[in-house]
């Protein structure tokens, strides 16, 4: 038994709640018969544990109190014969031995006594702490097993004695773990972590702004160059603005802006700032030059023979390697040698364009508009506001511009879109906490629920738990026994037993039932007046779904369904006259339109929207873009646009509501796929205005749509003009490009060009 190796260590007690944490281990052993971390041991399990430890120690104890002298003693000798009887189980027991469950038990057990308050409530923590030390990683993740398990337990109870050990635990076994080898490992310790924490808990907040310096990127900085002469890198690169620089020139440059990216703050300097520029600008201009990566066409793909395209019952090597590519590793090879090769990769080149757009992020906080929006913050930490630091006119430009480019390329390559999204998303969010940090991280609370929101939450709760009868009640087929067989079947078969009523018959009936709702004597024929109600609606609403699905968006309230008993409108009721009588003409190709246009400025584009909607109000609806700003003089809210705030557009981005989405400026604005879809659902053919880079997020987003795009002058050949539907000056030329030229001949006014093309080639627009 573990007892046997327990000394006293010159402490009085220690063997005998030795003792008592024996008998709970063999207690457990007979409760829980199976070696796995569940089921949890629970305090049902044991007796009094107080009274026990009572009976080991030799003396009673009720409640302690702070700075009690019989409690500190109780907790060092039940934390050193823990310690004694977890180090004799650990020392002779492998974590893959069904006999480990011990361990699992006394983790379990020092809960229990944890949260009757007979332990330290850490020391469940420490003793976790000593076995992920003693472990292999393989040993850390079933140890993690039992964290993850036992999370809600351990965590209820005396949580601030416990969190900095739980901070430190975790963040130790982070430091083990290779973020490229092991991510999923290390996302469930970060899972842990949050779902522990509360969320405004700042226990690792960097509130003074402290970046790790220790982080230094050595390389070689000698510049090999012909003649034995040293190269000016700064002259060489600002010269070299444009044009890509030879590996061996680039090297010093490219690894000197880790020392940018490990201290951004050294860019205050105007010096290093320049070198900063020039080195970042060279480094892109030769990015540039490198042709992004490929997938196999399909064709190359059917040209090799049949025994490569057989699939492998073994992994390869070059699966696991290219797995290994696709991490993100924070440390990188720094030879002259293989600095050709390395830029060469796609995923190398994209982990430091991360870290260049994260610093262009950084110098954008210091531009003067971002400076204009701290000014609402009372006290704002200045450890990160850095308020006698301002980025000139001329610097926030190159900073915007380099961002733009970074993006951009981003963009290409496999999957580049994806993984744009998701590095601007992870941005967006840190930006977001970043203003957290400077406003010093205010509580993060929901506000107290008012007696009225409680009331009207109940209301709501109950009318969706309310019984309801069902749509056609039971007929009687009593019938079926009194009658001969083939009268009864025709009784059977009459139409009024199975088919549906019309709709409009529930409407009177329903307004009869409000009726009686509100003049209801007792809360009896009041009840009876609200079931039946709710009966008729719902056959009502079933019946509706089959032909008026459209408008159920518009129900507000699920007292008030008058809107499915409304006929269709006059106007939709003309044009479907219209149509079937041929006056109206709908194109043949009614998938949602996107006008794009890389000459004009977006207010042509719009005028030029406008006009042609003007002339065809009955057959295309323009989709208003949803907007964090706010509405200008004239413009009306869910026409021109829909005007949200900042938060809520985060909310429908992260939820994939949009199509596409881009910055300008301060505001963000983007085009909402339920919009779109709900102009369709009305028979009307959305029109939608957006730029190339919103152009190609749509194509990415894999919607079906036609892509024009409108082009002033005359079209040179670097102008994408062959990956759209059709290319339009004016409005004449764009009713030709929608409608084709024998429904809708365009007229002579303007020099633009209409041709048609392939829009199925987008993605590769830049």
């Amino acid at each position: 038994m573990p007892s046997a190796t327990i000394d006293s260590h010159g402490i009085s007690g220690v063997a005998a709640a030795g003792s008592f944490l024996d008998n709970l281990l063999t207690r457990a052993d007979s409760v829980k018969q199976t070696a796995a971390i569940e089921p949890p041991l629970d305090k049902s399990d044991f007796d009094d544990v107080r009274r026990q430890l009572s009976d080991a120690l030799g003396y009673e104890f009720g409640a302690d109190e702070p700075g009690d002298s019989k409690k500190i003693q109780r907790f060092a000798v039940l934390e050193t014969a823990a310690r004694d009887t977890f180090k004799s189980l650990i020392a002779t027991t492998p974590i893959e031995s069904p006999a480990f469950v011990k361990v699992w038990n006394l983790l379990d057990v020092l809960s229990l006594l944890s949260d009757c308050e007979l332990c330290d409530p850490a020391l469940l923590f420490w003793l976790v702490e000593e076995l992920l030390d003693s472990q292999t990683i393989a040993g850390c993740r079933k140890v993690f097993d039992y964290l993850e398990s036992r999370r809600e337990r351990i965590t209820a109870k005396h949580f601030k004695q416990k969190q900095l050990v739980i901070l430190r635990t975790c963040n130790e076994l982070l430091r083990r773990l290779s973020r490229a080898l092991d991510p999923a490992f290390c996302g469930r310790v970060f899972i842990f972590m949050f779902q522990s924490f509360p969320l405004g808990d700042k226990s690792s907040v960097n509130l003074r702004g402290e970046y790790h310096v220790e982080n230094v990127t050595t390389f070689d900085q000698e510049t090999p160059v012909e003649g034995g002469e040293k190269m000016d890198v700064d002259t060489d690169a600002k010269s070299q603005k444009d044009k890509p620089l030879d590996p061996d020139a680039l090297y010093p440059i490219f690894w000197g802006l880790q020392e940018s990216f490990n201290q951004p703050k050294k860019l205050f300097d105007s010096s290093h700032f320049a070198a900063f520029k020039a080195g970042l600008e060279a480094t892109m201009a030769t990015f540039l030059s490198i042709s992004p990566e490929k997938p196999p066409r399909a064709k190359e793909k059917q040209d090799k023979p049949d025994e490569e395209m057989k699939p492998s019952l073994k992994r390869k090597r070059d699966d696991v390697d290219d797995e290994l590519a696709s991490g993100f590793n924070p440390k990188y090879l720094t030879s002259r040698d293989l600095f050709k090769l390395e830029i060469s990769d796609l995923a190398f080149r994209r982990n430091v364009l991360v870290q260049a757009l994260i610093t262009m992020e950084f110098l954008l906080s210091l531009s003067p508009q971002a400076k204009e929006k701290l000014a609402s913050v009372k006290a704002p930490n200045k450890s990160v506001t850095y308020s006698d630091q301002q980025l000139s006119e001329e610097d926030t430009k190159w900073a915007t511009d380099m961002k733009t480019a970074i993006v951009k390329y981003m963009q290409k390559g496999v999957e580049g879109p994806y993984f744009e999204r998701m590095v601007g998303t992870v941005i967006v969010r840190d930006k977001n906490w970043v203003r957290w940090k400077i406003e010093n991280c205010p509580s993060i609370e929901l506000p107290t629920m008012s007696p009225a929101m409680f009331t009207d939450a109940r209301a709501a709760a109950t009318r969706l738990a309310r019984t309801r009868r069902l749509p056609n009640e039971s007929r009687s087929l009593e019938f079926l026994g009194d009658e001969d067989e083939t009268s009864a079947m025709e009784k059977l078969k009459d139409p009024e037993r199975y088919s549906l009523p019309n709709l409009s018959s529930f409407k009177d009936g329903i307004a009869d039932d409000d009726f009686d709702i509100d003049r209801a004597t007792s809360d009896e024929s009041r009840v009876s007046a609200i079931e039946s109600k709710a009966s008729k609606a719902w056959k009502a609403l079933r019946i509706a779904s089959k032909s008026k699905l459209v408008v159920f968006d518009k129900i507000e309230d699920d007292d008030k369904i008058d809107i499915i008993f409304k006929d269709k409108p006059a106007q939709d009721a003309e044009v479907e006259e219209d149509a079937a009588n041929g006056d109206v003409v709908f194109p043949e190709d009614r998938r949602a339109i996107a006008i794009v246009d890389t000459a004009s400025s977006p207010g042509s584009r719009s005028e030029l929207v406008t006009q042609f909607i003007a002339q065809h109000s009955r057959v295309f609806t323009r989709v208003p873009p949803h907007v964090t700003r706010q509405p200008q003089e004239g413009e009306v809210n869910g026409q021109d646009y829909h005007f949200v705030d900042i938060q809520a557009f985060n909310v429908m981005r992260d939820g994939d509501l949009f199509l596409e989405f881009s910055e300008e400026g301060d505001n963000i604005h983007g085009t909402n796929k339920r919009v779109v879809e709900g102009i369709m659902d009305n028979d009307r053919v959305p029109v939608m205005e957006v730029d190339p880079q919103g152009a190609q997020q749509v194509k990415d987003n894999g919607f079906d749509a036609r892509f024009i795009l409108v082009e002033a002058g005359e079209a040179t050949e670097t102008e994408p003009r062959e990956f759209y539907d059709a290319v339009a000056k004016d409005v004449d030329s764009l009713k030709a490009a929608i409608f084709g030229p024998e429904s809708e001949p365009p007229a002579a006014s303007g020099d633009g060009d209409v041709s048609m093309a392939d829009g199925a080639a987008l993605e590769t627009v830049t």
